[in-house]
């Protein structure tokens, strides 16, 4: 199953965290082991910028679109078996010794007209 992996900057990190794991170290065990497919760093919120039609017209807002304490710093996608190994990979990125961590799992469009898969697709998860 893939998981879409959030990697946050919270404005509650630790002053001076203990143990955090090198990024370079996560990169070589994750990405090395085909457990991850795809990731990146993001830039700040303050070069966001945010879409949407309203009434036909798009309309573009600068900066954040959102406005929150924690800041969407970058993202992997994971390919793991079950929850419990999206959490333990999730769980030895340095993000979740100073930051925070969000697991997603994807959810499929069904866009073959297959009904039965759609279901089956469903009951996993």
């Amino acid at each position: 199953m893939r998981y879409l992996m959030l990697v946050l900057s919270t404005p509650d990190a630790p002053a001076e965290p203990v143990n955090v794991p090198e990024i370079e170290d996560w990169v070589r065990d994750t990405y090395g082991t085909g457990r991850a497919i795809l990731g990146d760093r993001l830039r700040p919120p303050a070069d966001a910028v945010g879409v949407q039609v309203r009434s036909g017209e798009v309309v573009v807002t600068d900066g954040p679109f959102s406005e929150t304490k924690e800041v969407i710093a970058g993202f992997d996608i994971l390919d793991a078996p079950d929850l419990d190994e999206a959490i333990r990979i999730a769980a030895a990125h340095p993000m979740a010794h100073t930051g925070a961590v969000e697991l997603r799992p994807f959810w499929p469009l069904e866009l073959d007209g297959d009904a039965a898969a759609a279901g089956s697709d469903a009951e996993a998860r």
